[in-house]
C-alpha cells in the first residue's frame, strides 16, 4: 500500500438461494462506480462476497492489512453493497471482526420491474435485506450511513452524489478522532483579552475530537522574523506581491509581512500542522514585532488559507475547528467571520465581517492589502503599524456555516450549522465582508443566544455551488455519529457532539 494512500474497502453481501452471479456482477459494478466518481482520491479494494462466518473471517483478515497508519493512509471507509437479500449475520460479523472503526455505507441495488420470478436477474429482494442489515448493526451499536434512496442503482446520479458525500464523511471521521494523528493546530500567541469568549474553550473536549496544539509565542515569532535570511525574504516578497494588490503598502511594511510569512510557513511545515490560530492584535502592531514597524498578520493568514491551511483570527480554536471541518467536507477554502450587522427589516440577512483576513479565492476580483482601519485610529498604535489587512467582498453563491461550541460544565460540544446564500449586493465598508441570506434567521439567532447555548460571535463558512453545499452538509450530518462513536460518551452518558442543523439547501 502506498504511503498515506486512503482506501475504501468494499464487500458484497450474499445469500445462498440467490444466484451468486448477482454479487459477482455487483462487485464489478460497485468498483467501477467508485473509480468513476472518486477517481484518484481514493483506492478501492474489493473484499469479495460475505455470507457465512468463514467469509467474514477471511474478509476481515484482508481488511486488517489496511488499518490506518500514522501518515493517514489505510482504510477510511467501507461500502457494503447488497445486490440481493444479503445475510445480515455475515455483514455484522465482518464489521465486528475487522474492527476498523470507520464509516460504513449500506447500498442496496433495486429490483427490475417485470423480472420478478425467483432466480431471475431482476429479482433481488434487496429492500428487505437492507432492513435486516440495518437492524443487525443497530443491535451491536455500529453506526452506519444510508444511501439517499432505500434502493439505489449503482449507475445512478443519486448514488454518485451519495458516494461524494460518503467520501467526505470518511475524511471527516478519519481526522476528527482521538486515535491516530488527529488534527494539529498551531497557536501563535494566546487569545486577545478583548475577545475572551472565542478563546475560552475546552481544549480537552476538542481533544476528544482529535485536536492537539503546538505553540509559537509572540516573542519567538519576533526573534525568528528578525533572523529571516535575505534569500527567504526575497522569495516571500515576490509571493506576497503576486498574491494580491499591494501597490499602496510601504516597503518596510511589505518586508515585515514577508518575514512573518516565512516564519508562519516554517512553523506549519516543521510541526506538520493542519492550520494556525493567531493572536492577531494588538501586540504585533503596538510593539512592532519582528522589525522596525508593526503589521497585521492578515495577509500571511489569507495566503495560508488559500493553500487549504486554514488560519483563524484571535486564537479562536473552536472557530478554526469549524473552518477545518467545512474544508474537509467540501474541499473548499474556508473563512472565519463575525455575525456582525443586521437591519430592522424582513430580508433575513446578516452582514458577515472581519477586519481583513479572508483568502483571495473566496472574494470577488479587486481584493487588496491595506491598513486595518479600526487600529489605524488608535493613537497608541499608529496607522503606520497597521498595514497587512485585506480588503475585499465575498463572492456570491450558496454557502454553508458551521461552528463547534464547547460546554465544559456539561462535558459536551454543541455543533451548529446550516446553509444560506451570499448576496451580490456590495457593502460599503472596509475589511472582508459579505451579505448572507439565511432562511428563518431570527429563529436561528434567538436559538443560538438562549442561556443554555449562548454561542460565540464567530462562525466558519464556505461558498460553493448549490449542489456542493448540499453534499457538504450531508457529509457533516453523516460524520457526526462516527465522531461520537470514536470519542466515547461524555458526562452523563451522552454523546460528545450534539449537532443542530438549522437549514438545508431545499429552503433556499
Amino acid at each position: 500500500m502506498a504511503q498515506s494512500e486512503p482506501v475504501i474497502l468494499g464487500f458484497m453481501g450474499n445469500r445462498g438461494f440467490f444466484p451468486t452471479e448477482f454479487a459477482e456482477e455487483g462487485a464489478k459494478a460497485t468498483q467501477s462506480a467508485v473509480g468513476r466518481v472518486l477517481g484518484e482520491r481514493v483506492r478501492y479494494v474489493d473484499l469479495g462476497n460475505v455470507e457465512t462466518y468463514a467469509d467474514a473471517r477471511a474478509a476481515a483478515g484482508v481488511a486488517q492489512q489496511y488499518r490506518r497508519d500514522p501518515d493517514g493512509g489505510g482504510a477510511i471507509g467501507v461500502i457494503c453493497s447488497m445486490y440481493n437479500f444479503s445475510d445480515e449475520n455475515g455483514i455484522r460479523d465482518f464489521l465486528r471482526l475487522a474492527d476498523l472503526d470507520v464509516p460504513v455505507l449500506l447500498h442496496t441495488e433495486p429490483d427490475v420491474r417485470g423480472l420478478g420470478r425467483m432466480g431471475q436477474k431482476g429479482r433481488r429482494d434487496g429492500a428487505c435485506g437492507r432492513f435486516s442489515a440495518a437492524n443487525a448493526l443497530r443491535h451491536i451499536g455500529y453506526p452506519y450511513t444510508l444511501t439517499s434512496r432505500h434502493c439505489e442503482a449503482v449507475s445512478s446520479a443519486a448514488f454518485a452524489d451519495d458516494l461524494h458525500a460518503f467520501y467526505a464523511s470518511c475524511v471527516l471521521a478519519s481526522k476528527f478522532r482521538r486515535r491516530g494523528r488527529g488534527v494539529r493546530l498551531g497557536l501563535v500567541g494566546s487569545g486577545p483579552d478583548a475577545f475572551q469568549t472565542v478563546t475560552n474553550v475546552s481544549t480537552e473536549l476538542l481533544g476528544h475530537m482529535g485536536l492537539s496544539t503546538v505553540g509559537l509565542e509572540l516573542i519567538a515569532l519576533d526573534r525568528q522574523m528578525r533572523k529571516v535570511s535575505p534569500r527567504e525574504l526575497s522569495t516571500q516578497l515576490e509571493a506576497v506581491s503576486g498574491y494580491m494588490a499591494a501597490a499602496d503598502v510601504p516597503r518596510a511594511s511589505l518586508e515585515a509581512i514577508a518575514r512573518m510569512g516565512v516564519v508562519f510557513d516554517r512553523f506549519v511545515k516543521e510541526n506538520d500542522l493542519d492550520g494556525i490560530a493567531v493572536r492577531c492584535w494588538t501586540e504585533m502592531q503596538k510593539y512592532q514585532i519582528g522589525g522596525e514597524v508593526g503589521v497585521m498578520p492578515c495577509t500571511c493568514m489569507s495566503m495560508l488559507s488559500d493553500k487549504l491551511i486554514p488560519a483563524a483570527c484571535e486564537t479562536d480554536i473552536a472557530g478554526w475547528m469549524g473552518m477545518y471541518m467545512l474544508q474537509c467536507a467540501s474541499g473548499l477554502v474556508p473563512l472565519l467571520g463575525d455575525w456582525n450587522n443586521m437591519y430592522d427589516d424582513e430580508r433575513e440577512e446578516v452582514d458577515l465581517f472581519h477586519c481583513g483576513v479572508w483568502a483571495k479565492s473566496v472574494m470577488r476580483p479587486g481584493a487588496r492589502i491595506t491598513r486595518q482601519e479600526i487600529l489605524a485610529t488608535q493613537a497608541d498604535i499608529g496607522a503606520e503599524n497597521t498595514w497587512g489587512a485585506v480588503d475585499g467582498e465575498l463572492k456570491a453563491g450558496t454557502c454553508a456555516f458551521l461552528r463547534p461550541c464547547t460546554n465544559a460544565r456539561e462535558g459536551s460540544v454543541f455543533l451548529y450549522g446550516g446553509v444560506g446564500r451570499v448576496s451580490e449586493e456590495g457593502i460599503d465598508t472596509f475589511g472582508t465582508r459579505g451579505r448572507i441570506h439565511i432562511p428563518r434567521i431570527q429563529e436561528l439567532f434567538r436559538y443560538l443566544t438562549q442561556p443554555e447555548r449562548a454561542v460565540e460571535h464567530h462562525t466558519a463558512l464556505v461558498v460553493g455551488t448549490h449542489k456542493n453545499i448540499g453534499l457538504t452538509m450531508k457529509a457533516i450530518r453523516d460524520a457526526v455519529p462516527y465522531i461520537n462513536a470514536q470519542a466515547g460518551l461524555g458526562r452523563g452518558g451522552q454523546a460528545l457532539v450534539d449537532f443542530h442543523e438549522h437549514s438545508q439547501v431545499g429552503e433556499l
